[in-house]
């Protein structure tokens, strides 16, 4: 599963939702079994379409053989992109399905027009043990002091880099970059052995990675009451310019380039150093690159900095309130630390539960336990708002674009602050 920051919500979709509004709230209609069953089945939507999906088919099923509580899940899988566009729609007509599997970055326009049901009442629930969630974990799933999300997995951006690569630039293949500078001159000294090898790639729709740059180096993109845009400062500017002369001075890597792109360039053994998650890690392995993985490069040295981002369990108001119990069950079920312990390592991500942080294989394997030490001081990063996929695609994306490609980076940078704005005037 590729799970990106602040996916694009759909406009079809967003339009859908506006005029769904609260209409949908507490009906009722939405059953897929009798109430006069002894098995009540409850249907659940995801994105899990790799390798990943099958893992999740497997707790399924294993869910659907054991559980006592007289529940089935009958899972549906599909891309992150359709189930953007189907999700809305479905409300509409009351056919969404009972509980979904949401990218946290999503949640927020579903949220703000009142199609999710809070759902903190999970963590009350008996045999549920809320203090072995990690804090910014639940933290992911709120907005407004209100709980509409239950982790399922949690995430960040990572450095990965290439040890043969490394290797033959002279460079120590078991000592990765730590900071923007070391990785700047490991990235130029890889880029010039030439034969079509990049020292770093950095995609023009890569608003995750430059998300967390801006905040490891002090830059912000809202103020504090998230009203206005605050990206005109020096911070951005030093990020933007760190990036610019990287990619479009000294030419360590493409200037016009995907994520997707991105993507195969690493995974056919042609890039030195890039940032990505944990989704990489099995088309790495997959195509024997000999890679290791490890925190962001911070802008300065000492710092412990980086974004958290997720997908969580949520349930659709369509959803008859008689289905709440068993939905509970299975998202129990998936949290406990033998669930936890059978993703994080078959997955290759980082454990959110303190038990399974806590386990001596989690501890051992090295891909799992270094994400995990990053996400024991990221933080989100404006969880709630429901104007950053806006943001994101309308205005960072391009901007990112803009820079790697020479535009001035103050010029940029007050296009894309007053884009910003509008934006949130907009809204």
């Amino acid at each position: 599963m590729k799970s990106s920051f602040w996916k694009k919500f759909g406009l079809a979709a967003a339009a859908t939702l506006a005029a769904v509004g609260l209409s949908a709230c507490g009906n009722k209609s939405n059953s897929s079994s009798s109430s006069s069953s002894k098995t009540t089945t409850i249907t659940f939507w995801n994105g899990f379409t790799s390798t990943d999906g099958d893992i999740l088919k497997g707790i399924v099923k294993d869910y659907n053989a054991t559980n006592k509580d007289h529940v089935k899940v009958k899972m549906d899988i599909m891309t992150w992109d359709n189930f953007n566009q189907k999700l809305p729609t479905a409300i509409t007509a009351k056919k969404a399905p009972d509980f979904v599997a949401m990218n946290y970055a999503d949640m927020s326009s579903y949220v703000s027009n009142g199609t999710m049901k809070t759902i903190g009442d999970f963590y009350n629930q008996k045999g549920v043990n809320k203090n072995d969630f990690t804090t910014t974990a639940r933290g992911l799933g709120k907005i407004d002091g209100k709980t509409y999300f239950v982790p399922m997995q949690v995430q960040g951006m990572y450095v990965y880099w290439n040890k043969d690569l490394f290797k033959k630039a002279g460079l120590d293949p078991n000592t990765p970059p730590a900071t923007w500078d070391e990785l700047a001159a490991d990235a130029e000294k890889i880029s010039k052995l030439g034969d079509n090898v990049q020292g770093f790639v950095m995609p023009k729709d890569g608003s995750a990675i430059l998300y967390n740059m801006l905040q490891d180096n002090g830059a912000k993109l809202l103020s504090s009451n998230e009203k206005k845009s605050a990206l005109d400062s020096a911070a951005t500017k030093k990020t933007f310019d760190y990036l610019q002369k990287m990619i479009y001075t000294d030419g360590v890597g493409p200037k016009n380039i995907s994520g997707a792109e991105a993507d195969n360039l690493m995974l056919a053994g042609s890039v030195g150093i890039y940032i990505n998650g944990p989704w990489l890690n099995s088309g790495l392995k997959k195509n024997n690159i000999n890679y290791g993985i490890t925190t962001l490069a911070q802008a300065n040295k000492g710092d412990q900095k980086a974004i958290l981002d997720g997908v969580g369990f949520g349930i659709p108001t369509s959803t008859d309130d008689s289905k709440t119990k068993a939905i509970y069950s299975f998202i129990k079920y998936w949290n406990t630390t033998k669930n936890g312990k059978k993703w994080s390592l078959e997955n290759k991500c980082a454990p959110y539960l303190k038990s399974v942080a806590a386990d001596k294989d989690i501890k051992a394997d090295p891909l799992v336990s270094t994400m995990y030490k990053q996400i024991q001081y990221a933080k989100t990063y404006y969880p709630g708002n429901k104007n950053i996929s806006n943001i994101t695609t309308n205005v960072i994306n391009p901007t990112i674009e803009k820079v790697l490609n020479g535009t001035n980076t103050n010029t940029a940078m007050k296009s894309a602050s007053k884009d910003i704005d509008g934006v949130l005037k907009g809204n």
